[in-house]
């Protein structure tokens, strides 16, 4: 209702984005996936289960402008101006997540790039327009059609 380019909002408790969003320093950019939402991503503080409408507005308030948001101790969150678009950066969140968790778990410290290379990474994606290329969601929307062939149905 706030944003009139928010046409799609998707909202998931994967294992992955929940221990990442319980994470304390969030979101790393530990790879080329998770740094073109370097420095676009929203967070919220968990308030308890979604139930209160006041906390809509602190969401919105939160979210501002971004298209990525992590609400802490919850899951993720994305918007997009179509439904490829809010679907194309959940993949990419959620597929970020998961290489943060299997990372943390290899037992080796992490090795993080330089803010000076995850910013340059995230304007190359911007400047390219990654995440809004339409590409991507139709070769995944081929993907379900080969393994789930009755989904829309």
């Amino acid at each position: 209702m706030a944003r009139d380019d928010a046409q799609c909002v998707i909202h998931t408790h994967t294992l992955a984005g929940m221990a990442v969003a319980a994470q304390e320093q969030g979101l790393l950019p530990l790879n080329q996936k998770s740094m073109c939402f370097y420095g676009d991503i929203a967070y919220h503080n968990y308030e308890g289960v979604a139930l209160d409408l006041g906390e809509r507005e602190r969401l919105v308030r939160d979210l501002g402008t971004k298209d990525v948001m992590i609400p802490k101790h919850h899951g993720l969150l994305t918007v997009g101006r179509t439904i490829s678009e809010a679907f194309l950066n959940m993949y990419l969140l959620e597929q970020s997540c998961r290489i943060q968790i299997a990372a943390a778990q290899g037992g080796q410290r992490i090795a993080l790039p330089s803010d000076k290379i995850a910013s340059h990474t995230a304007e190359q994606f911007q400047r390219e327009g990654y995440n809004r290329n339409p590409h991507p969601w139709a070769a995944l929307k081929r993907r379900l059609d080969r393994l789930s062939p009755g989904y829309a149905t």
